[in-house]
């Protein structure tokens, strides 16, 4: 009996003394659906929304995938045929001004494909070599874009894998989609402040998330269609969003 009891005493004197962390420290808790930290004894509760902005421009870069594709029945005649027409392609780039800080080999492989009887089903015996060799071209006049793949196909190229548009610093965009993304969630917690008859305080916590997209054709321009042959190419235009996630003190 006399050892329940001294537990008893320890477990109110711990009890005792969580109670005081609490009143001295903020502890944030969840407490019928709603949020409140208490702090110094007070409840303070709080509002949590989330807001979008997105800001758009015209792309000012290109990254363009060309690439060679050879077969032939001996391996060293398949590698040789790549590595030619891949020279012409790439001496057809360079003639258009691109340095070769923007070429990149982004992929060289090499497969052996094996010959089957169309009657019996059965292998042959005989192979083919397949080289496959594809560049990263990064454009910054985006008016050659039409030229860049005309002179890339009549060099050799039979392989366009994608075309890729951005900007070379998304840095503003960021900024005014940030912008726009807090206006957002300002606007939804007092939206919902009001509704429920109590005022929005002071910013707790902010977070944020960006993302960049592909661009899709709201702003688009034709370029190389002036009757040269060259291929069009439509840039659209580059979109940033940014997501914030907030988190406000409500008054009541």
């Amino acid at each position: 009996m006399f050892g329940k009891k001294v537990r008893t005493g320890l477990l109110v004197l711990v009890a005792a003394g969580m109670l005081g962390l609490l009143s001295g420290c903020g502890a944030q808790v969840e407490a019928g659906g709603g949020t409140y930290a208490a702090v110094g004894g007070e409840a303070l509760y709080t509002i949590n929304v989330s807001g979008s902005g997105m800001a758009s421009n015209i792309p000012d870069i290109a990254d363009i995938q060309l690439g060679v594709e050879t077969v032939n029945d001996d391996a060293a005649q398949a590698i040789s045929e790549s590595t030619t027409k891949m020279k012409a392609v790439l001496d057809a780039v360079k003639a258009l001004g691109i340095e070769d800080k923007d070429i990149q080999t982004v992929n060289y492989n090499m497969w052996v494909e094996q010959i089957y009887n169309h009657e019996t089903g059965m292998p042959t015996g005989q192979v083919r070599y397949h080289v496959t060799n594809q560049v990263s071209v990064r454009l910054r006049d985006l008016t050659q874009a039409g030229k860049l793949l005309e002179n890339a196909l009549a060099a050799g190229a039979n392989n366009v894998g994608s075309i890729t548009f951005g900007v070379n610093d998304a840095t503003e965009l960021q900024k005014q989609a940030r912008a726009a993304a807090l206006v957002n969630a300002r606007a939804k917690a007092d939206e919902l402040a009001a509704g429920l008859g109590i005022r929005v305080g002071k910013v707790r916590q902010v977070s944020e998330y960006v993302s960049g997209n592909n661009p899709v054709p709201v702003v688009a321009r034709d370029m190389g269609m002036g009757g040269g042959g060259e291929v069009p190419i439509v840039t659209g235009a580059y979109n940033v969003t940014v997501e914030v996630q907030v988190v406000f003190n409500i008054i009541q």
